[in-house]
Parts: structure tokens; C-alpha cells; sequence
């Protein structure tokens, strides 16, 4: 028995001192953690970038929409299709628009003219108050305001260790902008 012993203690040694196969196991403990911090960095700038073509489709409508004087329900729904155009080439179904007139009374407070959205109902009833940035709240004034919002889908790897997960964002912006022309913008069926 000492002699399988002897010959144990030899290999033992022989092994400890071979060195050929440790890259391939660092490789393999390292790879899975840099495989998901890649994956997580990507969906996090997808969902930044979705974003930021968000934030631009609400400026593009509302700068259309303060370039006339009267719009109407039939130039309105077509500002759903400006902002889905904004959005390519990401996802854009279910994209939800409003667009709302706010005249700013002597004394600062802001009450919806008319209000659409895409369903061609009014979010905001005639009179409201509505809220608004105190910088852009200027007397005997008037606003359009867009809000476009979309939910955007965002995977997840390993919440739970092993699980592929899809969580979805609710992102929305609301962008205020002055007519050009006149002193307010009106909507003739709104």
C-alpha cells in the first residue's frame, strides 16, 4: 500500500506544479459575468436612446402644431404619425399623444383652451388648471403642450440567477412650446 501511496504523493505534486489549463478556467468562471454586464450595458443604452427619440418626437409635434393659428382633429391625428416616424427605427405601437392649448391667464395660472388625444377624446375638460413649470407660466400668455409616452420592453438577465426576465418601462415626455403665429393656437373641432 505504501508504494500506491508514494506514487498518489508524485502525481499530486506533478499537478500542483502544472500550470496549462488555467486560462480555461478563468475563462470559464469570468465569461458569464462579462457576458451579462455586456448584455445589461446594451439594453440600458437601447432604453436611453428610446428615450431620447421620445423626447424628441414631443418637441417635433409641438413644434408642427404652434406653426398655425387653428388646427383641427383630422392634423392632430396625424401627429401620431409624426411621432411613430420620430421613434423608427425603434418600436412604436401604443405610442399614446396629447396635445393640449393652455392660455395663461393675468395672474399666472394656466387653463386648458382644448385638449385632444389620439382617440379623439379630450384628456382635460375645457377651464382646468393646468400645472406648469414656473419659468414658462408668463402672463397673458399662451402654450401647447405635448405628452408622448410609450412603454419600451427591457430584458433582464439573472434577476433571479437564471431567469430571463422582460420588464416594461413606462416612459412619457411633455414638451411646452409658444405658437409662432398669433397669439394663441386654436383647435376648430377639438
Amino acid at each position: 500500500m505504501t508504494g500506491v501511496l508514494i506514487e498518489l504523493k508524485r502525481a499530486a505534486r506533478r499537478l500542483r506544479g502544472d500550470r496549462s489549463g488555467v486560462g480555461a478556467v478563468e475563462f470559464a468562471l469570468i465569461a458569464p459575468v462579462l457576458i451579462v454586464l455586456y448584455m445589461g450595458s446594451l439594453e440600458v443604452s437601447v432604453a436611453m436612446s428610446v428615450n431620447k427619440k421620445l423626447a424628441r418626437a414631443a418637441s417635433t409635434v409641438a413644434d408642427l402644431v404652434t406653426q398655425d393659428e387653428t388646427v383641427n382633429k383630422t392634423f392632430l391625428t396625424s401627429m401620431v404619425n409624426v411621432a411613430q416616424s420620430v421613434m423608427t427605427p425603434f418600436h412604436s405601437d401604443g405610442i399614446k399623444v396629447k396635445i393640449t392649448g393652455i392660455a395663461i391667464d393675468a395672474s399666472g395660472v394656466g387653463k386648458a383652451t382644448w385638449s385632444w388625444q389620439q382617440d379623439n377624446t379630450k384628456p382635460y375638460t375645457a377651464g382646468s388648471t393646468q400645472a406648469l413649470p414656473t419659468d414658462l407660466a408668463m402672463p397673458n400668455t399662451f402654450l401647447v403642450r405635448t405628452e408622448v409616452e410609450v412603454d419600451h420592453d427591457l430584458l433582464l438577465v439573472m434577476p433571479g440567477i437564471q431567469d430571463i426576465d422582460m420588464r416594461t418601462l413606462h416612459m412619457k415626455k411633455t414638451y411646452h412650446l409658444r405658437q409662432r403665429v398669433g397669439n394663441s393656437v386654436t383647435c376648430s373641432d377639438c
